[in-house]
């Protein structure tokens, strides 16, 4: 897997991502020839603005562990605990994301919970709330949660030896031991409890069921120790069952109501399928990326009742609920990028000596200090780069790419292919 990291241009300043793993790349802008290391290092002096106050490495760490850029985060992080070693939110960072650059050999789970640890008694110091102390624990739950599922991928995905397979359920009891931490000092939160104790019911179901597997075998008195904690925490949030007469006939009509309405909602699914099938037809004849149509086939799929049904037959109806959300979250996003596609690169954009260029609705106007140029366009799309054919009416053609960038977008002058002048966006 390629590991793309943020950057800036040494030569023109773009702003780049780039391949750390290679000792030399080009350029896709100027096509200079540049040093990786040199380059990342370029966007840390840009950000920085040569002045290396902790509130400007909070933001540049913040802005990498958000990217998911985590050794430049940690880096980050270890430079401003140097100006202020107890600041808890520093502290909580660093841990977390240290736990998330090693690999799965050099799985560092412990990192996370030792900096929570540390982060959680600063807190305690400085009187933060337990709103506050809580949020750490979410964040690094989600870390644990990270790791066990990159757990679970390299297992399915890879032929483990003996010893490698001992070690992968070693793992996994370090994350269910970190998740069994967190449930013990969460405070006056159900919600994020709740989340905790079922990622602790999942794990143990995920542990025990490799207990049959040939390169690892529990041991029973574990395996007994492991399903009486499951059904410790399953007990947690059970409610208990009264067993009287009106209650039953209570549940009986219950059950008739579900019955009935299992059937319409079936229908409504399949409705909502064949409308999600013909906007799916719609994507692939104008030519949509393939992430937009995936997100199509996504969608209707989490539409199929039956996927719904055996979820929730084998996980429980809160997982159905879920699916119901899913399903909401999925549909919004999908028309969103329907809606929003077709104009993302509607904008005045501006190049050298004050040339405006305006893509608005299919028109085109160029503004230069030696006249105006009007036309219009049409445009396609490659690997989510948009190319706009114009046709001036000087009878001259004229093919530009506007591209995403992290600072929100470029358009870019094309002649055999390659880029000639950036225009930027105004607005």
């Amino acid at each position: 897997m390629v590991n793309l990291v943020s950057a800036k241009c040494p030569s023109c300043g773009a702003s780049l991502k780039i391949d750390r793993s290679l000792k030399f790349t080009k350029c896709e802008y100027c096509n200079t020839e540049i040093i990786v290391q040199e380059a990342i290092e370029n966007l840390l002096k840009v950000e920085l603005k040569d002045s290396p106050t902790l509130d400007n490495y909070l933001k540049l760490g913040n802005r990498y562990y958000e990217n998911r850029e985590y050794e430049e985060a940690y880096q980050i992080y270890s430079k401003a605990e140097e100006i202020d070693p107890d600041n808890p939110i520093i502290v909580l960072r660093k841990g977390l994301a240290k736990s998330l650059i090693c690999d799965y050999n050099h799985l560092e789970i412990n990192s996370a919970l030792n900096g929570l640890k540390e982060s959680l008694n600063l807190m305690k110091k400085m009187s933060f709330s337990k709103k506050e102390i809580n949020q750490s624990i979410d964040e690094c739950g989600e870390v644990l949660y990270i790791s066990r599922n990159y757990l679970l991928d390299v297992y399915k995905n890879n032929k483990l030896t003996k010893a490698q397979t001992t070690g992968y359920i070693e793992r996994l009891e370090s994350c269910l031991n970190g998740f069994i931490y967190l449930d013990s000092i969460v405070s006056n939160n159900k919600e994020l409890e709740k989340k905790i104790v079922f990622t602790i019911i999942e794990t143990i179901d995920i542990i025990l069921g490799n207990q049959n597997n040939t390169k690892y075998n529990l041991s029973t008195s574990y395996i007994n120790e492991l399903k009486e904690t499951k059904k410790k925490y399953e007990l947690r949030f059970r409610t208990p069952e009264i067993n009287n007469k009106n209650n039953s006939i209570k549940k009986e009509k219950v059950v008739e109501v579900e019955n009935k309405t299992s059937k319409f909602k079936d229908i409504l699914c399949y409705l909502m399928i064949a409308l999600l099938s013909i906007m799916l037809m719609g994507a692939i004849f104008s030519k949509e990326s393939f992430l937009v149509i995936l997100l199509w086939i996504i969608t209707i799929i989490s539409f199929i009742p039956k996927i719904k049904k055996v979820f929730v037959q084998k996980y429980g109806f809160n997982v159905g609920k879920i699916i119901v959300g899913l399903r909401v979250i999925l549909i919004i996003a999908a028309l969103i990028i329907l809606g929003s596609s077709p104009i993302e690169f509607e904008n005045t954009f501006k190049g050298e000596n004050n040339v405006k260029i305006t893509l608005k609705s299919g028109k085109f106007t160029m503004v230069t200090s030696d006249g105006t140029i009007n036309g219009e366009y049409h445009w396609d799309t490659n690997n989510n780069d948009y190319y706009i054919h114009v046709r001036g009416n000087n009878n001259q053609n004229y093919e530009y790419r506007y591209r995403k960038t992290t600072d929100g977008g470029n358009l870019c002058l094309l002649e055999n292919n390659q880029c000639k002048d950036i225009y930027l966006p105004i607005n």
